[in-house]
């Protein structure tokens, strides 16, 4: 039965490129995430990619194009496949679903632990467990999200899961391009940024491996004719139905070699599109973690000590590509999977819901910076020798002045002539200004 399948598929959610559930870092360094014992917590602040949703519009059409090839089969399925003939039904079953936000409404099965209403709720309640303390004193803060219809509904979801004590103002940040850099979304003001200037050279990674499962699968369904991109769509299929439906017969299709090179694709992808492999992905990113060192540098002054946004992946992998997080200086490489040396994993951190925390923490006076991504801390190595092995503040500016201090993003990104907003205001004048934007479904 469907119930008993249900949660015996998270092993293989780290190669889904993100697409699929959340999960946490899986690499744990042994570090306790915890506040070190004796000091004290002084600000917190967290940048979120929305929840488990389903496939966007042209990912949903290219997973229908290959069923209905699959539906209009008129053999008898035979070995991976042969669950297509036990009554399957399947997961996009409205597609006006498509870029929504998985929801206790919307999934097609209620017994479905993986929404992305779900995941935002126990991810407030977890906040809670480690933060409430900071809103002691000011129950009444605001949140931030951009006016992504998805990223919205996820932010608001969160403040659910946080209960009746707190009184929330959601700010909602457009991601149009007049915003200028004032936005949640920076990489949209840039006007020189371009996500497919290295699509040359990711394309050299082999896809000998989709060739090969669509042989394999026709192989044995004589007649059936998937091609390369059916087998790309497989795995999208697999992802997005088990944030819809918390199981996915097609999920078990995949060798686990196959699974390996298909997350390393969609590594080398999200890389050289945002990351640090594009010319432009630290620069867009820049504007988020400026920002987020302002606020830590005038946190004595700031009432709020709290800080929440919500956004999209892409945006998340350019503020991890200016923070470096993940950039040991070497390039991805498309000949090959560097199974040693294999620091940037796209989907270990940026998964749906993805959820990356700056703490600052007070130890004996002195003042200290980390990291935690999904759970897990991650310490910036060339300045983590404080406590818990964080960074001292006066190391972390420095760090911050060598990663973004020579970055001139009006200079790089070229004119904005839909805006003339080269700064980031909201965490400043959210009150005076109110932001409301208009929702998008994107």
């Amino acid at each position: 039965m469907l119930w008993e399948k249900i949660g015996t598929q998270e092993e293989i959610v780290p190669f889904l490129g993100g697409a699929g559930p959340h999960f946490s870092y899986p690499l744990d360094f042994g570090i306790d995430k915890a506040i070190p014992d004796t000091c004290e917590l002084t600000q917190v602040q967290l940048f979120a990619r929305h929840g488990e949703r389903y496939p966007t519009k042209s990912k949903g059409a290219k997973i229908l194009e290959t069923y209905y090839k699959l539906a209009n089969y008129t053999g008898t399925f035979n070995q991976s496949l042969s669950f297509l003939d036990d009554d399957y039904e399947i997961f996009i079953q409205d597609t006006n679903n498509f870029e929504e936000e998985t929801t206790l409404k919307n999934t097609v099965n209620p017994l479905n632990p993986y929404t992305g209403e779900m995941d935002a709720k126990r991810h407030s309640q977890e906040f809670l467990a480690q933060y409430a303390d900071l809103l002691e004193e000011t129950p009444s803060f605001a949140m931030f999200t951009s006016n992504s219809k998805r990223c919205h509904d996820t932010a608001k979801f969160f403040i659910d899961g946080l209960g009746k004590d707190y009184n929330v103002s959601l700010q909602i940040i457009d991601e149009d391009p007049s915003s200028g850099y004032n936005t949640l979304t920076p990489r949209y003001a840039c006007s020189n940024f371009n996500e497919t200037e290295n699509d040359e050279y990711v394309d050299t990674y082999s896809h000998k491996y989709l060739s090969n499962l669509a042989k394999r699968l026709n192989d044995e369904n004589i007649g059936l004719n998937l091609t390369k991109s059916d087998a790309t769509n497989l795995f999208d299929w697999c992802s997005y139905e088990l944030n819809a439906r918390g199981y996915s017969d097609i999920c078990d299709v995949f060798t686990q070699e196959e699974l390996v090179h298909y997350s390393y694709q969609d590594d080398l992808e999200s890389y050289y599109e945002n990351g640090n492999g594009n010319s432009l992905g630290a620069t867009a990113g820049s504007v988020l973690f400026n920002a987020s060192a302002e606020l830590l540098r005038q946190s004595d002054e700031l009432e709020q000590k709290v800080w929440l946004s919500f956004t999209h992946d892409s945006d998340l992998v350019n503020y991890i590509a200016a923070v470096g997080l993940f950039d040991d200086g070497h390039k991805l490489n498309a000949s090959q999977v560097p199974f040693r040396d294999h620091v940037y994993r796209k989907s270990w951190i940026v998964p749906q819901g993805a959820r990356i925390y700056t703490q600052q923490f007070k130890c004996s006076n002195q003042t200290y910076v980390r990291y935690v991504v999904n759970d897990v801390v991650i310490p910036i190595e060339s300045c983590s020798s404080g406590p818990g092995f964080s960074c001292p503040s006066d190391g972390f500016f420095k760090y911050v002045e060598e990663r973004i201090g020579g970055i001139n993003y009006n200079e790089k990104c070229g004119q904005n002539k839909a805006s003339n907003a080269t700064s980031l205001t909201f965490y400043w004048d959210y009150e005076s200004k109110n932001y409301n934007a208009s929702l998008i479904k994107k």
